[in-house]
């Protein structure tokens, strides 16, 4: 049986393709990179054997073509989350790869079901906007006061995930028995995680120990994945941070 940590995460670099816009600070500051090396410490106690990162499965090549550059002292990490925790947690622990495992789904119609929620489900489109306006105010005040291992805690509890998944449940209803465009917009999401779960399956051996590093926004479906597969057992994040 395989054993399995998923690390949710914001994104480091904030390449802004999220509806909730956060100020990030920078992570390449001292204060940062000494918070970056107590996360560190703390994930290595997982022991992994595997590191995977949110970067596109068919781009594994390039992906550790930079990794080894790094481990040679040839590359100069980027802000990204991926080289931060990943590519140095695994050079940490002298892992010779780094395992891509993201897909980018298919088209989700996001902006058309906003469009049709606020003209037909109006509730549903307040608690949209409102949902995203206190997530703004909420992760651009720890960004100022926290460490990244607080926001890191914070974002790996189980009010936090569930806060995150109701943001797409809440679709649900939207062009219920007409259109249908909130059950597109929720299946497109897991449409998405479920082949990112595959992904990570093409890559799982039974005596791995994977350590899978991805934006926090995907731990809901991730999380229902492994729980119900036989193959793996889940550990709690929080034991590791």
């Amino acid at each position: 049986m395989a054993t399995l940590l998923i690390l949710g995460t914001y994104h480091f670099a904030n390449p802004g393709l999220d509806y909730a816009q956060i100020e990030v600070a920078d992570v390449l500051s001292e204060e940062k990179q000494r918070e970056i090396t107590a996360v560190l410490t703390t994930l290595a106690t997982f022991k992994p054997t595997k590191v995977a990162v949110e970067a596109a499965y068919d781009k594994a090549e390039s992906l550790n073509q930079e990794y080894a550059a790094y481990r040679a002292g040839s590359h100069e990490l980027t802000r990204n989350e991926r080289q931060q925790l990943g590519f140095r947690l695994a050079a940490q622990l002298n892992h010779n790869q780094i395992y891509a495992i993201d897909h980018p789904g298919n088209f989700i119609p996001f902006e058309a079901a906003l469009t049709y929620a606020a003209e037909n489900h109006p509730d549903v489109a307040k608690k949209f906007h409102d949902t995203i306006a206190r997530w703004e105010a909420e992760n651009n005040q720890l960004q100022q006061t926290a460490s990244i291992g607080e926001i890191l805690r914070e974002q790996n509890r189980p009010p936090s995930i569930i806060d995150s998944h109701q943001l797409y449940l809440d679709f649900a209803a939207v062009g219920a028995g007409d259109t249908f465009i909130g059950a597109e917009v929720l299946a497109g999401w897991y449409d998405r995680n479920i082949r990112i779960f595959a992904n990570l399956c093409q890559i799982m051996q039974p005596d791995d120990r994977i350590l899978v590093i991805y934006g926090a926004g995907h731990l809901p479906i991730l999380q229902e994945l492994a729980r119900s597969f036989a193959g793996i057992e889940l550990v709690n994040t929080l034991d590791y941070l």
